[in-house]
């Protein structure tokens, strides 16, 4: 999601941003899964370890898109008000605005639980299917972990705050970047400990 803010620049189609995302998902899992196919054939040690790492960086973009869009369909299904804009590069998360002053606070909440959902269902359908018998495909599950608890950090601080009844733009502005390091170091250490009790 995004700060209340609109623009005037015409409106990306739903669909040209889906693809874009599931082009960009399906690229980096794909990376992922050379290197992991690349240690699969060979043994490599250092295969392995390309995996790890590759898995690291796949995770987290595969975490963020999927929660990500979870904000904006539950945004969509409560029938708030949102503007899509297209992200200005691969870093930028953010892929719609959300309209504060127009929509309530149970809208915000439907839009903060559908990242949730994102995350965690994203999350539960690869560890469902992956087979955990390398340290790479290890590294994936421990690192859409990891995103899934950092973003779960900082959104349940905001909801404590909204459920209280301080109003959704308020909460969010109260961030700070002490916030963000707090919830990095909780999505870190507990990606860690995952990594270390599966691998």
């Amino acid at each position: 999601m995004a700060d209340g803010d609109t623009t005037t620049v015409a409106e990306p189609s739903v669909f040209s941003l889906l693809t874009r995302d599931a082009m960009i998902v399906l690229a980096a899992l794909t990376l992922w899964a050379a290197s992991d196919a690349w240690f699969q054939v060979t043994g490599l040690w250092a295969a392995e370890l390309l995996s790890a790492g590759d898995a690291i960086f796949v995770g987290y973009i595969v975490a963020a898109i999927f929660h990500e869009w979870g904000h904006y369909l539950g945004a969509r299904i409560s029938g708030a008000r949102t503007t899509r804009s297209l992200p200005k590069n691969l870093t930028n998360l953010f892929r719609f605005s959300f309209d504060f002053k127009s929509n309530s606070s149970y809208q915000f909440h439907s839009m903060s639980f559908g990242g949730w959902i994102g995350h965690w269902s994203i999350l539960l359908l690869i560890f469902l299917t992956l087979p955990l018998d390398t340290l790479g495909r290890v590294a994936l599950v421990s690192s859409l972990f990891g995103f899934a608890i950092f973003a779960t950090f900082i959104e349940t601080g905001i909801l404590r705050k909204t459920f209280a009844g301080v109003e959704p733009a308020t909460a969010l502005g109260e961030l700070s970047k002490s916030h963000f390091r707090n919830a990095g170091a909780m999505g870190t250490i507990s990606g860690v400990v995952l990594f270390t009790g599966l691998a």
